[in-house]
C-alpha cells in the first residue's frame, strides 16, 4: 500500500519521514487535537472541527502559528494528496494535533509550536462497526470518573487521556468489546472516552448537558437534525437511574456517527435496537452526507 502524505511543521511529507523530538510538549505536558472525516470522499463538517480545535489553542494559550483557514487549507491539501489512493468505499480520518513545540528545559517555552495533520484509513474500524450497526454495542459504566471542569475545562480536546484509556480498559474486562460510559464527580452521566451519550424517554431525546462533556460535532449535528423532525430534546443532568429505564439508548462519534445500545451494564435493552427514533436520527444524518452510512459499512465488511 503506497504511503501517506502528511503536513509536519510547513512540509508535506510521507509519514516515515515525521520524526517528533524527544522533548516536545506532547510527550512531556500533552498537546491537542481534532478529528474530522470525509463522507464518501467528501469532505464534510471540517470547518466546525477546525473551529473547535481552535477553541481549544484559545483556552490552553497555545499560539498554533497558523490561522484557522490556514489549517482547514492544509487538511484539505493533505486529503487531495491522499485521495488518489483511497478506494472507492473507504473514507479518511484528518487528525489535526498541535502542541507548543519542543523544549530540553522545562523552564523555557519553546520557540515555534509542532503542527501535524495527517490522514488515517476508516476501513479497518469497518468490520466491528458493521457488528455494532447490526446487533447494538454494550455499554458499561465505569469506575474511573470524568475530570471535572474545575480542574481543566472539558471542552479543551487535549491528549492528556490516561483516565479515557482506564474507562475503557475498564468496560473490556466486563466485556472485549464493551464501550466505557463515565459518570462525572457528583454520579451523573458524563460521556464515553471517545463519544457522547443520547438517550430517548417517551418519545424525548436526552443527553447530558454541555458543561462537562466535550461537545462533539456529531452530537450537534444530531440534536439539529431532531429539531428539524420535530423531536422533543433537551440536555439535562442524567443519572444510571435514567439509562436503565430509557426506551433507547445510543453514542455518537465522528468515526462511526452513531451506534444504537444493546446492553446496559449486561442488562439486554427490552426493545428492538436501533430504536424507530434512533433509526430516524441515522436516515436522517445518512440524508445529510449523501449516503447510506450503513449499507456502505455492511458492503465493505461483506455483510451487505
Amino acid at each position: 500500500m503506497e504511503e501517506l502524505i502528511c503536513y509536519f511543521n510547513g512540509q508535506y511529507m510521507k509519514e516515515s519521514e515525521v520524526k517528533i523530538g524527544l522533548w516536545d510538549h506532547v510527550f512531556v505536558w500533552g498537546g491537542l487535537f481534532d478529528t474530522a472525516r470525509t463522507y464518501n470522499h467528501v469532505p464534510l463538517f471540517w470547518k466546525e472541527h477546525v473551529d473547535r480545535l481552535f477553541q481549544s489553542c484559545r483556552a490552553a494559550h497555545i499560539d498554533p502559528g497558523l490561522t484557522p483557514e490556514e489549517i482547514h487549507n492544509i487538511s484539505l491539501e493533505v486529503f487531495k494528496r491522499n485521495k488518489k489512493i483511497l478506494e472507492p468505499q473507504d473514507d479518511f480520518l484528518v487528525v489535526q494535533r498541535i502542541t507548543r513545540g519542543s523544549s530540553p528545559n522545562i523552564a523555557v517555552p519553546p520557540r515555534n509550536p509542532t503542527v501535524l495533520i495527517n490522514n488515517i484509513y476508516i476501513s479497518p474500524l469497518y468490520e466491528a462497526m458493521a457488528g455494532f450497526y447490526q446487533e447494538g454495542i454494550h455499554l458499561v459504566v465505569a469506575n474511573t470518573k470524568h475530570p471535572p471542569p474545575q480542574c481543566l475545562d472539558t471542552k479543551i480536546k487535549h491528549s492528556c487521556r490516561l483516565g479515557n484509556y482506564s474507562a475503557e480498559v475498564e468496560a473490556h474486562m466486563v466485556d472485549p468489546k464493551a464501550f466505557a460510559l463515565m459518570l462525572d464527580i457528583n454520579g451523573f452521566i458524563a460521556e464515553g472516552p471517545r463519544y457522547n451519550f443520547f438517550m430517548v424517554k417517551d418519545g424525548k431525546l436526552l443527553t447530558p448537558r454541555r458543561v462537562n462533556i466535550l461537545a462533539g460535532i456529531t452530537r450537534e449535528v444530531v440534536l439539529e437534525l431532531a429539531k428539524e423532525l420535530n423531536i422533543e430534546c433537551a440536555e439535562t443532568d442524567l443519572c444510571v437511574y435514567d439509562v436503565y429505564n430509557a426506551d433507547e439508548l445510543f453514542i455518537t462519534a465522528t468515526s462511526f456517527t452513531i451506534h444504537g445500545v444493546a446492553k446496559f451494564n449486561e442488562r439486554v435493552m427490552e426493545k428492538p435496537v436501533p430504536g424507530p427514533v434512533t433509526k430516524r436520527l441515522f436516515s436522517a444524518f445518512s440524508e445529510k452526507v449523501g449516503y447510506d452510512l450503513v449499507q456502505r459499512v455492511l458492503d465493505y465488511a461483506g455483510k451487505g
